[in-house]
């Protein structure tokens, strides 16, 4: 039984009266900046969804054509999911508590990813959206594991939440794009790449831990979030991370990739569109003055 349909059927079966909530989860500098589980530092999720503080539930979505094909690994899907917009909804046991609207507003995809040299194992989808509920820049990660040789991404990472003196804030959840998706095992503000009980906290990196293995049938990792209060986003040479931990004896390694990174630094206009815009201004003023002499 895939997890989402697990996660349907444990939402329906527990009742309102479940004292477990899903949301965005704020993420802190833990205790002295050390994280824990006990210190609230590292967030656990859990496998039912009505016990996962960091599941939100999609409720409808609308995709891009050619990028809207949710079937399964074994019925010939692909797991290439790009969702314009994402209705989701934030539930304390089976009672809302929320809702929002994620708006998409950029998005790519990196073919062909290492883990190991030359393995080309994985696709890796990276998005910028706009939540509806309080107008917050959230981004948004999905790794596609296509190589079955045992290797796998036990750890991704988001990078870019530290701009200069400004810590940005930083929200973690993640929801399902195909029957296929493996949920989010765990979120942390660290660059941590161990299964240590206690871990560093950094100020520019989110840690979102999973186990996404095309070999052990768990190919594509959910839609991995990370909201936060920068005003505006921009490509950054380093943007997601990746890491291979060796649980089952694999070669301890990882890499990133250039993406999208938050900023509160204005984008400035290419001098293409300065251009067009004095051109607009000027055309702008001239039918003012048509209309003025025509009156």
């Amino acid at each position: 039984m895939k997890l989402k349909s697990i996660a349907i059927a444990t939402v329906l079966a527990l009742s309102a009266s479940s004292a477990f909530a899903g949301n965005f989860v704020n993420l802190t500098s833990g205790v002295g900046g050390v994280l824990s589980a006990a210190n609230g530092g590292l967030v656990n999720g859990a496998t039912n969804a009505s016990a996962d503080k960091l599941y939100i539930e999609t409720t409808s979505a609308t995709y891009l054509a050619g990028y809207d094909n949710a079937t399964a690994l074994i019925a010939g899907g692909t797991g290439d999911i790009v969702a314009n917009s994402i209705n989701y909804r934030a539930f304390t046991g089976g009672t809302t508590t929320g809702t929002g609207v994620l708006n998409l507003l950029d998005w790519q995809v990196t073919r062909g990813v290492d883990l190991t040299p030359g393995s080309k194992q994985a696709d890796i989808y990276d998005f910028v959206y706009r939540d509806s509920a309080d107008n917050k820049l959230v981004f948004g990660t999905r790794y596609l594991n296509r190589v079955a040789n045992n290797e796998e991404a036990n750890f991704l990472y988001r990078y870019g939440f530290q701009e200069g003196t400004t810590a940005f804030s930083t929200a973690s959840a993640w929801t399902f794009s195909t029957d296929d998706d493996l949920r989010q095992y765990r979120a942390g503000r660290t660059s941590d790449n161990t299964y240590a009980v206690t871990q560093a906290y950094d100020a520019n990196a989110v840690q979102q831990k999973g186990d996404f293995s095309l070999s052990e049938g768990n190919p594509w990792s959910g839609l991995l979030l990370v909201k936060t209060d920068a005003q505006y986003y921009k490509l950054g040479d380093k943007a997601i991370g990746f890491y291979q931990a060796g649980e089952e004896g694999q070669a301890r390694v990882g890499g990133f990739i250039g993406g999208f990174i938050p900023t509160n630094i204005a984008a400035v206009p290419e001098p293409d569109t300065y251009a067009m815009m004095l051109a607009g201004l000027g055309l702008m003023g001239f039918i003012a003055r048509r209309r003025r002499e025509n009156v």
